[in-house]
């Protein structure tokens, strides 16, 4: 209801860290290559990449949605991001780019 990302640490029982975003936040995927990135999908129509040791910025936007993104995952490589959108398509990103490489509608 915050609107918070929070990652906690689970043996020390406490956040490490807390990213306030203006709008809500669907989901969250981690890189299954480079656990240190995550990808978070919001409300705002943007996906946002993560490095957990700087959460102050994303280092990434993936835009081209026009609607609240409420779905998101790396492919098993870690190079490739699909997300689901309100706006019926499907787009995939390459990790390091900010527009889609395809969309597929529904």
């Amino acid at each position: 209801m915050d609107r918070c990302v929070i990652l906690y640490d689970i043996r020390a029982e406490s956040a490490v860290h807390k990213v306030s975003m203006l709008n809500k936040s669907s989901c969250v995927s981690w890189n299954p290559i480079e656990p240190l990135n995550v990808v978070v999908a919001n409300d705002d129509s943007n996906c946002y990449t993560y490095d957990i040791r700087k959460m102050e910025l994303p280092t990434m936007i993936h835009k081209d949605h026009i609607s609240a993104v409420m779905s998101v995952a790396f492919s098993a490589s870690g190079r490739e991001i699909v997300s689901g959108s309100f706006d019926r398509t499907i787009r995939i990103f390459p990790f390091n780019k900010g527009y889609s490489r395809e969309v597929y509608h529904g």
